[in-house]
């Protein structure tokens, strides 16, 4: 099967996981007693981020089935599109729960933030920051700018969601997280960490400084924010935040200042003058 027809952009109609959850989110919000069919029905829609990550990777190497210059298109678009899903669900759990312990109003913000998560990917800004190539669009992620992957666009929105959330609501994020979407977080490690690509590091060095691990664990680091903000209160959280922008940025600032460098050392470079060619005429 093709490239192009297997990973292609899917519409909010065609992807169950979203509009099961949009769906979920306006049940929520409108309807004034929840009866317990339809609890069932809604914890049944925050299972479908995990089922829809088992169905897109039945098998290992998945992400390499097309050759290893297209890996990185395949890696981050499964992994973009897979967050924003555990996004989206875990979300809705929240305001389930939300629903049960506390009234309509109270859901209203977590109800408009659902919204965002499943009509975002529907922008298509992948559409104007990579190429429509895959195989462009692999060099471009392996050696462009870090602002133009997907994946740390979706975690530079991730931490600061979880910076500026109030506290009631971020609670039920935890307890969503928690009780609901823990086993999805346990299938999407075990679906993205084999796969990453590794040509000169192993084990937790590639998994740090690897482009591949680095998108894993800062996918999955502002999810860590939520406990901690809880916990130890704003003004840690708001420092760990900065330091997650300071991970994600960190490359770029350093190709940045190395191109400063040997920008400013051209400048003093001395070239040396070509050799003068002298023609010895017979007399």
């Amino acid at each position: 099967m093709e490239l192009a027809r297997i990973h292609r952009h899917r519409t909010i109609v065609e992807d169950p996981a979203r509009f099961g959850c949009l769906c979920a989110a306006a049940a929520l919000l409108f309807v004034g007693d929840i009866p317990f069919w339809m609890t069932l029905a809604i914890v049944g829609i925050t299972q479908l981020a995990p089922i829809m990550m088992a169905a897109r990777a039945l098998e290992q190497g998945w992400s390499r089935r097309w050759g290893m210059r297209v890996h990185p298109t395949v890696y981050a678009s499964n992994l973009a599109m897979d967050f924003t899903n555990l996004a989206a669900c875990t979300v809705v759990g929240a305001l389930l729960l939300v629903r049960h312990c506390s009234g309509i109003e109270t859901v209203r913000p977590l109800a408009i933030l659902t919204v965002a998560i499943c009509f975002l990917p529907d922008i298509r800004l992948c559409r104007w920051l990579l190429s429509g190539d895959p195989a462009e669009s692999s060099r471009q992620l392996r050696n462009g700018s870090v602002f133009r992957d997907p994946v740390m666009l979706g975690a530079l929105l991730a931490t600061g969601v979880v910076s500026v959330l109030d506290h009631g609501s971020l609670k039920f994020v935890l307890y969503s997280l928690v009780f609901l979407q823990f086993n999805a977080l346990l299938v999407m490690v075990d679906k993205y960490l084999p796969e990453i690509e590794s040509r000169t590091r192993a084990g937790w060095k590639a998994i740090l400084l690897e482009r591949d691990g680095r998108r894993l664990w800062l996918t999955l680091a502002p999810l860590g924010l939520v406990p901690l903000r809880l916990a130890a209160g704003d003004r840690v959280a708001w420092i760990a935040a900065g330091g997650l922008v300071l991970a994600i940025g960190l490359p770029d600032l350093y190709r940045m200042a190395l191109a400063m460098i040997t920008e400013a050392g051209n400048l003093f470079r001395v070239t040396p003058a070509a050799p003068a060619t002298y023609i010895v005429l017979p007399k």
